[in-house]
C-alpha cells in the first residue's frame, strides 16, 4: 500500500506527476502481491494491535521517502542509517525494557541472522533506497516495494525449502509485469 500512499501524495509533496500507466501498474502489481500473499497464507487472522503497528510503519515509511525526496541532503549510506536506525532505537527501548526483552542469546545462527540485517537490509538496501529517491521519481522508486512479498517468497523457496504453489508464481509474474508497467511507463513498454 505504500507505493499507492506515495503516488496519491507526491503530486503535492514533490511536485511529481503519475501518469495513468503508473497507476495501471500498480493495480497490476498489488493484484500480484495480493495472489503471492494469498497462496502463501499459513497464519490466523491477525490482532487489531498488528494492524495498528501496521499502519504506524505505513505512515512511517511513507513520510520518510517523500522526506528524502524533497529534502534529503547527499550523505554517506552508513552515516544516514547509524541516526535513522539510532532515533529507531531509542523510540523502541522503553517497549523493550517494559516488556523485559533486554536479554539477546548471542548463539551463530542469530549472529549470522543479524549481520544479514544489518549489512544486507539495513546498510546496502536502505542505502540504494535512498540513492534511488535522489536520482528518481519517489512514486516510481517505491513501486519495487511491491516485489518484496513476492521475492521473500522466492528466496524462501530457494533458501528453506518452503513450498512455492503455483498461484504464487503466476502472482509473481503479475507483480513484476506491473511493478514494469509503473516504474517504465507506458512509453517503454515495446
Amino acid at each position: 500500500m505504500q507505493p499507492i500512499l506515495i503516488a496519491v501524495l507526491t503530486p503535492r509533496w514533490t511536485g511529481e506527476r503519475v501518469n495513468w500507466a503508473q497507476w495501471l501498474g500498480f493495480a497490476i502489481a498489488v493484484s500480484g502481491t495480493v495472489v503471492v500473499i494469498t497462496a502463501k497464507l499459513a497464519i490466523g487472522p491477525p490482532q487489531l494491535m498488528g494492524f495498528g503497528f501496521a499502519t504506524l510503519a505505513l505512515a512511517g515509511i511513507t513520510l520518510a521517502n517523500l522526506w528524502e525526496k524533497r529534502f534529503g541532503l547527499p550523505h554517506h549510506p552508513v552515516t544516514t542509517n547509524l541516526v535513522g536506525y539510532s532515533a529507531g532505537l531509542l523510540g523502541l527501548l522503553p517497549f523493550l525494557c517494559w516488556n523485559g526483552i533486554m536479554v539477546v542469546n548471542w548463539t551463530p545462527a542469530f549472529c549470522w541472522a543479524f549481520a544479514y540485517l544489518v549489512i544486507g537490509n539495513s546498510v546496502i538496501a536502505v542505502g540504494l533506497l535512498l540513492a534511488m529517491i535522489r536520482a528518481g521519481q519517489v512514486s516510481r522508486v517505491s513501486t519495487l516495494l511491491f516485489l518484496v512479498p513476492p521475492l521473500a517468497a522466492f528466496i524462501a523457496w530457494v533458501t528453506l525449502g518452503e513450498p512455492m504453489p503455483p498461484m504464487a508464481w503466476l502472482g509473481m509474474i503479475i507483480a513484476g509485469a506491473g511493478v514494469y508497467l509503473a516504474s517504465r511507463g507506458y512509453k517503454n513498454l515495446f
